[in-house]
């Protein structure tokens, strides 16, 4: 994959005053015991920048507790032992300093490292491994906002592996060594030194890929149940104490998208719905977080605390199969639009509400009789569907003409997830559109000409769709079955679980 950092914008950086600044702040990392702010997201280094750049604010230098110095030169001084000449020894080197027990740490640390200090001490742990191989290693200041990563290799064309399995935490360890190594590929293209590097990754490119505005947000599409712990684990406090522009990363869902909205419980020790936060970027996986999937929240509305054995009578929520498994495991699942705002309606009985609450876009209610054509049916049928199912206008391609002979051309009605040119031309998923489809025979010959075009051009899912409803078939076996459809009507696609499935396969 090809580097697309501009040069001359790079320079233009470097030369500056916060790119100087940025500079200097990583240029000697040996006196890191000094410098607690290292271990804070980004390395720190945007809060240095910003006390340097107002004269009203003065930087102070704070220490690292004692116990994270000793785990620091613990992890540093197990990895100088070993041999890194390979990756086979890289690999070996980040395996043995979890498992082999040398490690002795203080009584404060846990006494020795494990699987689990990947997951909640990576930022310690990173920089032990850099002081001893800094042309390996690198220090981590990605947590909580993994979401940045995969915009910066996609901004700056560096090839990332793919995120390992959620259960297999020795691969997910092991991916951090991937991951310094794309970086540090990327520092010999742009024959950077690790100074460079370290302000290109957590300075430089931020600015790129992180410029949306958080009170910019769309209408959202989902409402989403999200967990809070309690007093032990810091959340209900911070909670409690979230400003108006708090941004967090939680538990999520792949299915989340930027605008949806979320509502928090906090299991101790109110047991209760405690706010509304939206999410200000699409789910995401980040395989340094304990849960995996995550999503970034931001925008919290305080609400009256509405109590679980309140909602375990409730008319709604008592059907809810969540509330009938006591929350377990309801981090990051969906509520439906009727739920949402049933939830809304009880709360305002409860107390005083935030003047300014996100609601669903009012959806259009197409009756057969409004529908004349096939033109018709796309329009007020299948676009609104494919955009409530997560896609965007540029996600698909209405009659993409392609070729299946000798100056003869096709052209399904909707493709999606177009790649590649002919003859490798390739789609995820064909929507195939009929005015009417009143009987088994319609379906059928709709059925035979979308796998027509499906099997041409690699399809996992094609849709066929008429004023009478839809159905969708998946790829099995590398083959179309007619009898394997599933039929749905329109008003089964408007939300829920059917509307989430379907979203899944057309944006996979």
């Amino acid at each position: 994959m090809a580097a697309k950092l501009n040069g001359f914008v790079w320079d233009i950086y470097k030369a500056s005053f916060e790119g100087q600044l940025a500079l200097s702040y990583f240029e000697n990392l040996e006196n890191f015991a000094k410098r607690a702010d290292l271990m804070q997201s980004l390395l720190g280094v945007g809060d240095f920048i910003t006390a340097y750049s107002d004269e009203e604010l003065a930087w102070e230098d704070a220490a690292l507790e004692i116990s994270e110095i000793e785990y620091i030169l613990a992890v540093r001084d197990a990895a100088l032992k070993l041999p890194i000449n390979t990756p086979e020894q890289i690999q070996s080197l980040m395996c043995s300093i979890l498992e082999s027990g040398n490690i002795t740490l203080s009584e404060e640390t846990g006494g020795e490292l494990t699987l689990d200090d990947p997951f909640f001490r990576l930022p310690w742990l990173s920089f032990g491994l850099h002081l001893a191989h800094p042309d390996i290693f690198l220090p981590y200041g990605f947590v909580g906002k993994y979401y940045l990563v995969p915009k910066i290799a996609e901004t700056f064309g560096i090839a990332l592996p793919p995120v390992p399995a959620k259960k297999d935490y020795l691969a997910r360890w092991l991916y951090f060594g991937q991951l310094c190594l794309a970086f540090q590929e990327f520092r010999g293209l742009q024959g950077m030194n690790i100074p460079e590097l370290l302000s290109f990754m957590y300075d430089f490119s931020i600015s790129f890929v992180d410029s949306e505005n958080p009170d910019d947000l769309p209408a959202p599409r989902n409402a989403w149940l999200l967990l809070g712990g309690g007093e032990k684990d810091g959340d209900y406090g911070w909670l409690e104490e979230a400003a108006p522009d708090a941004q967090s990363h939680w538990q999520g869902n792949l299915d989340m998208r930027r605008g949806d909205v979320c509502v928090m419980y906090v299991r101790s020790p109110i047991s209760a719905i405690h706010s509304l936060w939206r999410a200000v970027e699409d789910g995401y996986e980040d395989p340094f977080f304990h849960y995996k999937h995550a999503v970034q929240i931001g925008n919290p509305l305080r609400l009256p605390n509405l109590q679980f054995r309140d909602l375990a009578v409730d008319s709604v929520f008592s059907e809810n199969k969540y509330m009938k498994a006591n929350l377990q495991g309801a981090s990051g699942k969906a509520l439906t639009y009727s739920e949402y705002e049933h939830l809304l309606k009880i709360l305002a009985l409860r107390g005083e509400m935030p003047s300014k609450l996100p609601h669903f876009p009012e959806q259009e209610d197409v009756k057969l009789t409004a529908l004349a054509n096939e033109r018709d049916v796309e329009i007020h049928l299948i676009e609104p569907l494919l955009k409530r199912a997560g896609l965007e206008t540029a996600d698909w391609v209405r009659q993409l003409s392609v070729r299946v002979g000798r100056g003869e051309r096709v052209y399904p009605d909707y493709a999606i997830g177009v790649t590649g040119k002919a003859p490798e031309l390739r789609v995820r998923a064909l929507v195939e559109a009929k005015y009417r489809a009143a009987g088994e025979k319609d379906w059928r010959e709709a059925f035979f000409q979308a796998k027509a075009y499906g099997m041409r051009l690699g399809a996992r899912v094609i849709i066929t769709a008429a004023a009478d409803g839809l159905r969708l078939y998946k790829r099995r076996y590398d083959d179309f079955d007619f009898l394997q459809g599933q039929h749905y009507l329109w008003s089964e696609l408007q939300e829920g679980e059917n509307l989430r499935q379907l979203s899944q396969l057309l944006r996979k």
